[in-house]
Parts: structure tokens; sequence; C-alpha cells
């Protein structure tokens, strides 16, 4: 039987490893360790199972009701989740209509006042009769279009710049060289013995994106501690990051989204230098009982060139 190791795995599908351990834990895909081996690796069932969930996905059928789908494997199942997920889109495109109605009202009223200054309004007209015209087409379906649709009709959160300070942090790479495998060890409880448990959204614990899509989990530890764990350590530089929440299904497009922002941005610039990250928010008791767990996304940057008055204004926020 042949079998795909996960870094294979992530660069044909596109997806994060985070995001296949995720689907793992929620029951919908599986992996093997053949020959005791530490990297995971996938069958041909399990990477048929996978393309069947980022389909899914990029339908934005959320993973429980994927979850229902593949207990039930009934055609009737499948046909309930793509209906309540019509009126979902049924009611959002009723909705934006009725915007488009009074931009167009408020546009000729505009007009007729004889006030020329509207091109914000112009713009905005434009950008949804084009959102509806995206909804109303019925064009050839391709998985890189039903991609590039899905990611659009999916929001970022609202942007925050956050000045991260520098701390010092344990990470989840034992002192061989080795990493923490994620998929046998609960996060929080990984720095348990040392009496080290991060706390969701308290700017402590961090998971780093590293080389080869691995992902590390940094702890904030005192400066003075002597570190006679099995682990490394380290400085973790800090410094300035575009943040965007998002739930961890839609997590990758979320990375795509904030980088997009960061890049079109007149005033951040990416920061290279360090790595992307993210951050647990959601309290563990209640991610794991509704099985839903939110980050926040962090995508270093810094401020482009400015006059010493323009980063003045920066700094009072």
């Amino acid at each position: 039987m042949e079998l795909i190791r996960i870094n294979e795995a992530v660069e044909n599908f596109g997806v994060s490893s985070r995001t296949l351990r995720y689907y793992e834990e929620a029951g919908l895909l599986w992996s093997a360790h053949p020959d005791n081996k530490t990297q995971r690796y996938y069958d041909a069932a399990a990477l048929e199972r996978l393309k069947q969930i980022i389909v899914l996905r990029k339908f934005q059928i959320p993973v429980k009701d994927i979850a229902k789908l593949f207990e039930s494997e009934n055609t009737a199942e499948l046909i309930k989740v793509f209906v309540n997920k019509l009126e979902s889109l049924d009611t959002e495109i009723s909705a934006l209509s009725q915007l488009r109605k009074l931009v167009d009202e408020f546009l000729h009223k505009m007009l007729m006042s004889g006030i020329k200054k509207i091109s914000a309004i112009t713009l905005l007209y434009e950008e949804t009769e084009k959102r509806l015209a995206l909804a109303e087409n019925a064009e050839e379906i391709t998985f890189e279009k039903l991609s590039r649709v899905s990611r659009k009709t999916l929001r970022l959160h609202d942007v925050r710049l956050i000045r991260l300070p520098a701390m010092r942090v344990l990470t989840s790479r034992y002192k061989t060289g080795e990493s923490v495998n994620f998929g046998e060890i609960p996060m929080q409880s990984v720095f348990s013995a040392y009496s080290f448990t991060p706390n969701p959204g308290m700017r402590e614990a961090f998971m780093r994106k590293e080389a080869a899509d691995e992902w590390i989990m940094l702890m904030k530890i005192p400066d003075d501690f002597n570190n006679y764990t099995v682990f490394t350590d380290e400085t973790l530089p800090g410094g300035l990051y575009a943040v965007s929440s998002a739930f961890f299904e839609n997590m990758d497009d979320t990375f795509v989204l904030l980088r997009e922002w960061v890049n079109n941005s007149g005033d951040f610039t990416p920061d290279n230098s360090r790595a992307e990250m993210l951050e647990e928010i959601m309290p563990w008791d209640i991610a794991e009982n509704f099985k839903r767990y939110q980050q926040d996304i962090f995508i270093p940057v810094s401020l482009k060139q400015f006059t010493k008055k323009e980063t003045n204004k920066y700094d009072r926020k």
C-alpha cells in the first residue's frame, strides 16, 4: 500500500499541516505511523477523504456538518447540508440586493442635488454589482475558481495592529532537535510538567510557522528561568503584527487574506525577518466541548518610511 508523507500532502493539496491535524482531531481524517516513524503518512483512502473535505470546505460547509455527512453517508443528509447553504446564500444575496437599491436611490438623490464628489459611493455601487454578478452568473466550476470565490466571500475580521514585547519562551522543540507531535500531545499540556499552562488570549503562548510547514509552540517564561526542561528556549524578538481572528477551519484562507491586506496596505510592509504565528483565543474547555477552535492570526509587519510627523501619528495609537 502506497503512502505519502504529511509534507507531500501539504504541498499537493495546499493546506497546512496544522489544518490536517485539525481534521484528524475532528475525526474527519486519519493517518499512519509506519515502522514507528514520527512523521504522519496518508494512504489512498485518506487522500480521497481529504479531497472531499477540501471541496466541501471551499463551499464553506462547516466542519461539524461535514462530520455529519461522513457519519451518515446518506444522500439526503448531503442534500440537506447544501440546501441550508443555499438558504444562507439567498439571505446574503437578498441583503446585498436591498443594499444595492438603497445605494442606487442615494446616488440618484446625490446627483439630483448637484453634488459632484461621490467617487466613494460609485465605487461601493460597482463593488456591490460585482458581488451580485458573481453570485448570479452560472459559469463552469473549476477548483481554482471555487477556491478564489470561497476566499472572496470569507471576510476578514477587523485587522488590528499589535506590538508584542520581546519575551523569553520555551519552544516545543526538544534539545535533541526533534519537535513535539501535536497529534499525540494536546498543546495545552506540553509544558504542564514544568508548571507552564497557556491561557488562551493572554499573549503568552503562540504557534509559530517554521520551514517546511512545521509548527512549534512558544510558551512565555520568566527571564531568570533556569531551563532544566527537555525543551530549547529562545528570545522571541516581538515587534509589530497585523492580526485578525479566524476559526481553525478558515485558518489557511485567513492567512492568505491577511497577507493580501498587508501587501495592499499603503502604510505597512511584510517583515520577513520574523515568522507568522497564531494564538489560541477561545478557552480550552469551550473549544473542546464544541470542537471549534478560534485563533488570532499574526503576520509580522513594519511601518513604511514616513516623515517624523506621520510616524508620531502611529506611535500615539
